[in-house]
């Protein structure tokens, strides 16, 4: 079966690496498809390794592509992240596109080893620790991008991140602190554009739409059978992703988030900005 994109144009990223966080399944996946798809080399980072291999034996049916290839981090461990981008830099020479798109829900609150909410860690912080961990292989693969998966622009408008309490130390509740690190990934992707500005390395957030995840995995089992039954009727396409990795109409876009890839209206307060930079700088010890 080949894998059919809107507006496919065949070998269009040859030659450009794209590495995929959180790539055997979901949005990751279907990102990696479509990228694959249009001849790129894509790199899967994931804890599971069987899993990552059925992913990859998937993608290489359905393009015809070969250049797929899997890594090992824990993106809920801030060292295994740490040390997946020195292996990276000591394989790679350079990077033409970060998909930022490893998540997770997580219903009871849990810390992970160095002590951090883990919703925190995995949803927000595993993006903020690669993307700077890599910005120095970016700038030489530039011209660059770096997409960071987003939610619905209705709910991370009309919530605010919590600085006094961004750990849910008090009244956790999972889907708060989903959402919450949802809107800190789309202030951190613009805060990110603005300080990457002049590097050739664009920084954009993106709502994927209705795609194919194991977001319910954790549910408690009656969700969990919920999720499992509107599976059926997502799809396996991530067309927003593909478009802000790969086409040339949003080359020198950045700060920007998409939506049916289209640009959408997102404003922050820059003083929300920094200070979410300075306190993800103290929580990844950057």
């Amino acid at each position: 079966m080949t894998f059919i994109l809107q507006n496919n144009e065949e070998n269009m990223m040859k030659d450009k690496i794209c590495l995929v966080t959180g790539g055997s399944s979901g949005v990751g996946k279907a990102t990696a498809t479509g990228l694959a798809a249009l001849g790129a080399e894509i790199i899967l980072v994931s804890r599971d390794e069987s899993k990552a291999g059925e992913t990859i034996s998937l993608i290489k049916m359905q393009t015809g592509n070969e250049k797929i290839s899997w890594m090992y981090a824990d993106f809920s461990v801030q060292s295994s992240i740490k040390e997946f981008a020195a292996r990276f830099k000591e394989r790679y020479d350079r990077l033409h596109l970060l998909s930022n798109t490893a998540g997770m829900i997580q219903l009871n609150r849990e810390e992970t080893p160095e002590g951090i909410e883990k919703t925190l860690a995995v949803d927000y912080l595993s993006h903020f620790l690669i993307s700077n961990l890599l910005i120095d292989l970016l700038r030489k693969g530039s011209p660059s991008r770096i997409i960071t998966v987003a939610g619905g622009l209705r709910l991370i408008r009309n919530v605010k991140i919590n600085f006094n309490d961004i750990q849910f130390q008090k009244g956790y509740n999972g889907l708060k602190a989903a959402v919450q690190a949802a809107r800190a990934r789309v202030v951190f992707s613009a805060e990110l554009a603005g300080r990457l500005s002049g590097t050739g390395i664009t920084s954009n957030a993106f709502q994927p739409g209705f795609v194919k995840t194991g977001m319910g995995n954790n549910f408690p089992q009656p969700l969990r059978f919920m999720s499992k039954l509107i599976q059926p009727f997502l799809s396996n396409e991530c067309k927003t992703s593909v478009y802000l990795a790969s086409s040339p109409e949003v080359e020198n876009i950045t700060g920007k988030f998409f939506g049916k890839s289209k640009p959408h209206d997102f404003s922050y307060d820059p003083a929300e900005g920094k200070r979410l930079w300075e306190l993800s700088l103290q929580l990844t010890g950057l």
